[in-house]
């Protein structure tokens, strides 16, 4: 019974339980199902929203903006007709083509020289189709210049050159304007290129090597938009928007055409990149560059493959967050971006609104503002770009030089074709010449590329480049020859009134006309000569004549046929100037004689000069530079003019009949033959003039130097040579691990000492073998003027110069130091961009070769001790050529001046830059008060970049000469003040005259005042002038960036580049004014009488104004005289070839021993690298295997030898007898 009631109990409390789960499990089901549809309304609201919040809110989303591009450098691991002729024709042809087939693609173009000879090979159909294009927006053109220049060694006239080709290319044949610029590949940025790309009118700008450290760090902080400030003496004129590529200017990954992704995996990788890419931006407007190097040599299939993946995106764009996404052009991305930014600070292009917006953290929406450079440029820690700041020394010489020459011929033909405005015969002839001009003009630019110039494409590629500079040297020699004739020659006065008179139609003996008749156009007859009376006839005139103006790099008096000369001095400065001039020499074996009697007269005032004769060459027996001397003189130079000195002999005197003539003890006493002393070792000497005292060790090398004008101290200053040994450098990096430092040219084996008047030099030789061969040269020189007026010494006087002839070393890289003891200057030094000066930082964590930096014109260090800059000293070092530079301990400067590599640093010219050439160079040292400096620093470095060029003409008898001749000239009735650089005066294409003044700021001196006073006079006064127009840097049509003073900006003091900005700001002080005279009417109309028009111009410090103006030239009779159409050649091939047979014998410099000889050789193809991790590893397994064996062979040998001991010997009888049966075996098995 109880068993039974217990069970009743258990099933009853069984039954409970399970009604009680059951009850529960169903609750908990109805409970799950409400949350599960909370959580999907929930979920549905939440999508619901942000769908909203999306469509309300369209500037969240992306704007891409894919820009179609093909960078084609002008010569690099191909030579430029290469690369013209194996891909970039058909680039040009194939994307043409393809724009042409759907108006929906776009292309972006950047180099006008490439794109120039393309368009010269199309016929009238295709270039019509390119107008099209152009018309449409479908085809633009960025940045324009002729090619994508350097911008560490490129010079700040070259600059604006190779930009002024392209863009005088594009105004002239396609009324194209450029707006917009992309510098994707030169190796760091230059704070020049904001100033002078801002003063084009360019508004905004693309850059991309950014050091990888400064990029990374740009992202991270949203800074890969902002103002770049060039200058802090211009302000917001020298700024612009710069936006900087996210990785390379290559296709991103994944919908790269070259690699091969299926279409998901394009669209994916690519989507994710642009994810990524947002969040590195502050604005939403990406840019995305489609193209790389020599791209779309086959358009039609990149542009299939492009097409492919842009049609999902385009299609399903608000899946993938995207707002638009299309091919476009640069000026279509800048547009966005700047209406961005705009409207987020409330503002538009054409009105504000005030409201100003924050970003996320509160921050008000600015963008950075940035005012430094961006050298050096580092892709690691070993792989500093600092290299090819001095890469191939020789080639950026010889490309400096020529741009000068370049320079010199530019004025002189503008200059002729300004005095011969009313001889249409004349300008006919010049203007044969215009063409040659322009070539000359277009090889200068092409050499500015940035593998070029930078001495880092291949050696055959810069072998070409070298051709073309020679090429284009012979070519301005003929243009300044045919120049000076036409500036010069006084027959044209009587052609001015009978145009048709002229009876010889050879530009050699054309007329000119000379308006002038103030102090530098005077028409000097002092040198008289009867000579029967008929020194003015035609025929003599001929044939005296008939020798041009040739190129005077050595006049050779030891041919007897000629042995008068008249030296013609061009000065490109706009500044009178008056210094020391040297020319060579070369005289017959043993004909100290006529050295002895030869004298320089300057021709308009029949003054003897002084001049001071060195042998280059101590011991005669040697025969490589055997009777060659250098002439020192001090010249006297008009403005932008030109002087004319004779080079006679003494026995030739009495038949000029001076007016002024001196007896012989007279004119000997201005000719100093200055004899070789050789110095022993241990020999101590110095040097003085009106402002140093220069001491020397005994190794020939600066010691010590005393400013004797200022402070009269005594300053210790120590030169020397050293050499880094290195095996990790290559063509673009300098990398110095695993390399040591050493001492170079410190023992010469001979120095010698020449004195003078004019001139203190020694001269130190090295590595002297029996056949009088040097390996090294060093010349230490001061110049000198017994003539000391008013304290002011000459412009010459001012430095020390050191004079070098070096050969490339392998493995080594060759600097020249200046220590100032005693100087701390913590690390802070200054280096020069071409405009102005830059203050640069010696980063102590970093390594010597990391903190190089690129100078242009000179490296400077400055004393801290005293509060006044009066009292403190300036050193600055002045050079001829770009360099690397860099100041690795207190008071020393460092320049780099030749390297040489037999290995690679792979960046892709794969090949050793085996540079073992001659480079002869030159450098100046000055010590001065800070003040001083900041007044003169910049004019001595354009007297030192800018020296006066000469071309020598032989005569049979300069009497005729001076008759037939101007003396002097000069377009300028005054020189210009002394802070307005006269940069360029060229003609342009369109027969426009192209001008621009730089204000270089310095004080303006009592002397030069006059130019600013228009009572006085103005420039280009005395000639025939009109239509002068205010224009952007590269003589285009100027439109100021009004937007650019719109964006809110900040300054971010954590950026990692901590130097680079200007040294001094002069933006508070007042422009200087200078008056220009329209002689003729303007194109307004305004000045119908034809009176001349006053107009004054301001030009702020550091600024540089540009314009265009007419000569008046009778267009419409540029022809030739209908009689005189048989002989319209300028040179006979005669004189071309002595030009050529000149260029290739030149020497750079007057001490120089050798010749011009650059190092080039053929690496075309594949350069076979050394395989180390190969060696490595074969020496790590071989030796020990090698090891092992040996042992092994030693072993078994000794095992042998120990076991044949042990063997008894068999006995003679038995030797024989199995002898014996052996051959019996051997009879039977051989019988048949």
């Amino acid at each position: 019974m109880e068993k039974n009631t217990t069970v009743k109990i258990i099933s009853i409390f069984g039954i409970w339980i399970l009604l009680s789960t059951f009850l529960i499990l169903y609750n908990n089901n109805e409970n799950k199902e409400i949350l599960n549809h909370n959580k999907t309304e929930k979920r549905s609201l939440k999508l619901i929203n942000k769908i909203n919040k999306n469509e309300n809110d369209e500037d969240k989303k992306l704007s891409v903006f894919l820009i179609p591009h093909s960078h084609c450098d002008g010569g690099w691991l191909q030579d430029y007709d290469g690369y013209y002729y194996n891909v970039v024709q058909y680039i040009l042809s194939g994307v043409v083509n393809e724009l042409y087939l759907d108006k929906e693609k776009k292309f972006n173009w950047v180099e006008i020289g490439f794109f120039s000879r393309w368009w010269n090979d199309q016929n009238e159909e295709k270039r019509e189709i390119v107008r099209n294009l152009i018309k449409n927006k479908q085809l633009v053109f960025i940045s324009g210049g002729w090619v994508q220049n350097d911008e560490a060694t490129s010079s700040i006239d070259d600059v604006i050159t190779q930009m002024t080709q392209g863009h005088q290319w594009l105004k002239d044949t396609l009324n194209y304007t450029i707006e917009y610029a992309w510098q994707i590949d030169p190796f760091g940025y230059s704070s020049s290129t904001p100033t002078i790309f801002s003063s084009m009118g360019i508004k905004g700008l693309v850059i991309n090597r950014v050091s990888n450290d400064v990029k990374s760090y740009m992202k991270s902080v949203k800074e890969m938009e902002f103002i770049w400030k060039g200058s802090e003496s211009l302000g917001e004129q020298s700024q612009m928007l710069v936006s900087t590529l996210n990785i390379h200017y290559d296709y991103p990954k994944h919908i790269d055409p070259k690699k091969d992704f299926s279409l998901n995996h394009r669209i994916g990788g690519f989507t994710k990149y642009l994810n990524d890419l947002a969040k590195t931006r502050e604005s939403n407007i990406l840019l995305i560059p489609l193209g790389d190097d020599f791209r779309y040599s086959n358009a039609k299939k990149e542009f299939s493959v492009s097409k492919e993946w842009l049609k999902v995106l385009q299609d399903n764009k608000q899946y993938y967050n995207i707002k638009e996404i299309k091919y476009a052009t640069l000026d279509e991305y800048f547009i966005a971006l700047e209406d961005s930014f705009l409207n987020r600070l409330g503002k538009s292009r054409k009105n504000d609104v005030h409201r100003e917006t924050f970003d996320d953290n509160g921050i008000p929406s600015t963008l950075s503002s940035y005012n430094k450079d961006f050298f050096p440029y580092s892709t690691g820690n070993l792989e500093y770009w600092t290299g090819y700041y001095t890469t191939r020394p020789l080639l950026k010489r010889l490309i400096r030089e020529s741009s000068h020459l370049q320079k010199s011929s530019d004025i002189l033909y503008t200059l002729a074709m300004a005095e011969n405005s009313n001889n249409p015969t004349n300008i006919y002839n010049l203007n044969k010449l215009s063409n040659d001009l322009n070539e000359n003009r277009n090889t200068i630019s092409l050499v500015q590329h940035h593998d070029i110039v930078t001495g880092t494409s291949r050696s055959f590629v810069l072998n070409d480049n070298f051709k073309r500079l020679q090429k284009s040297r012979i070519s301005n020699y003929n243009i300044i020859s045919n120049s000076l004739e036409l500036i010069l020659n006084k027959s044209n006065n009587k052609s001015k009134t009978d145009n048709n008179n002229s009876s010889n139609n050879n530009i050699n003996s054309l007329n000119t006309t000379n308006n002038n008749s103030d102090n530098y156009g005077s028409n000097s007859n002092n040198i008289n000569n009867n000579n029967n009376g008929n020194s003015g006839s035609d025929s003599n005139n001929n044939n005296n004549n008939s020798e041009p103006f040739n190129f005077g790099n050595i006049i050779d008096l030891s041919n007897k046929l000629y042995n008068q000369y008249s030296l013609v001095f061009h000065n490109t400065l706009g500044w009178e100037i008056k210094q020391h001039i040297s020319f060579r020499i070369k005289v017959n074996k043993n004909e100290n004689q006529l050295l002895e009697s030869l004298q320089l007269i300057e021709a308009i005032s029949n003054k003897t000069i002084q001049i001071q004769i060195i042998p280059i060459q101590d011991d005669f027996n040697c025969q490589s530079i055997d009777n060659n001397y250098i002439v020192f003189a001090i010249f006297n130079l008009p403005p932008l003019g030109i002087n004319t000195f004779y080079l006679i002999k003494n026995d030739q005197l009495p038949k000029l009949e001076f007016s002024n003539s001196k007896n012989e003890k007279e004119i000997n006493s201005n000719i100093f033959l200055s004899k070789p002393k050789i110095l022993n070792r241990g020999n101590e000497i110095s040097f003085n003039n009106n402002r140093f005292k220069v001491e020397f060790k005994s190794n020939g090398l600066i010691n010590k130097v005393t400013d004797k004008r200022y402070s009269n101290e005594i300053k210790s200053i120590e030169q020397k040579f050293h050499q880094y040994t290195t095996k990790k450098s290559g063509p673009y990096i300098f990398n110095i691990k695993g390399g040591k430092k050493r001492g170079f040219l410190e023992k010469p084996d001979k120095i010698i000492f020449y004195d003078g008047p004019l001139v203190s030099q020694l001269t130190m030789l090295y590595g002297i073998d029996q056949y009088c061969n040097v390996t090294s040269i060093v010349i230490q020189r001061i110049y000198k003027d017994n003539n000391y007026n008013n304290g002011k010494s000459l412009i010459t006087e001012n430095f020390i110069e050191t004079g070098y002839s070096i050969n490339g070393d392998m493995n080594r890289e060759t600097t020249i130091n200046y220590k100032v003891k005693d100087l701390e200057n913590n690390g802070i030094f200054y280096t020069d961009n071409g405009l102005e000066s830059r203050k640069r930082i010696y980063n102590d964590d970093r390594t010597v070769n990391q903190n190089y930096y690129p100078v242009l014109n000179y490296i400077k260090l400055k004393e801290m001790s005293s509060t006044e800059d009066n009292k403190n000293h300036q050193y600055t070092v002045y050079v001829d050529r770009s360099v690397g530079a860099t100041s690795p301990s207190d008071g020393e400067m460092e320049i780099m001046i030749h390297r040489t590599m037999d290995s690679d640093d792979w960046k892709g010219v794969s090949w050793p830059s085996k540079d073992t050439g001659r480079t002869d160079g030159k450098l100046y040292f000055n010590m001065d008060s800070v003040n001083n400096q900041l007044q003169n620093e910049k004019r001595l470095s354009l007297h030192i970049t800018n020296p006066p060029i000469m071309f020598v003409k032989k005569h049979n008898t300069l009497s005729l000469a001076n008759e037939d001749y101007l003396l002097q000239y000069s377009p300028l009735s005054n020189q210009l003040p002394s802070n307005i650089h006269l940069q360029s005066l060229l003609t342009l294409n369109n027969k426009n005259v192209g001008l621009r003044l730089f204000n270089i700021h310095e004080d303006v001196d009592s002397n030069s005042k006059s130019t600013q006073n228009t009572n006085k006079s103005t420039l280009f006064n005395k000639l025939d002038t009109s239509n002068f127009i205010e224009t952007g840097l590269s003589f285009s049509q100027f439109t100021k960036n009004n937007l650019i003073d719109k964006f809110s900006t900040r300054i971010n003091k954590e950026f990692p580049i901590k130097c680079g900005e200007s040294e001094y700001s002069f933006i508070n002080e007042k422009p200087s004014e200078i008056t220009l005279s329209n002689n003729g009417t303007n194109s307004g109309g305004g000045n119908k009488g034809g009176s001349k028009i006053i107009e004054t111009i301001q030009i702020r410090p550091h600024e540089i104004k540009s314009f265009t103006f007419n000569f008046n030239l009778k267009l419409d009779q540029l022809k030739s005289n209908n009689n005189n159409n048989n002989n319209n050649n300028f040179k006979n091939n005669k004189n071309q070839n002595l030009e050529q047979s000149i260029e290739n014998k030149r020497y750079e410099y007057d001490f120089s021993f050798f010749p011009i000889k650059p190092s080039f050789y053929d690496d075309r193809g594949r350069y076979n690298r050394p395989n180390h991790l190969a060696l490595i590893l074969s020496l790590s397994i071989g030796i020990p295997v090698g090891i092992l064996v040996i042992v092994l062979a030693l072993v078994v040998i000794y095992k042998k030898r120990k076991n044949r001991k042990n063997i008894q010997l068999p006995t003679l009888s038995n030797s024989n007898s199995s002898s014996n049966l052996i051959e019996k075996e051997n009879q039977t098995d051989c019988s048949p």
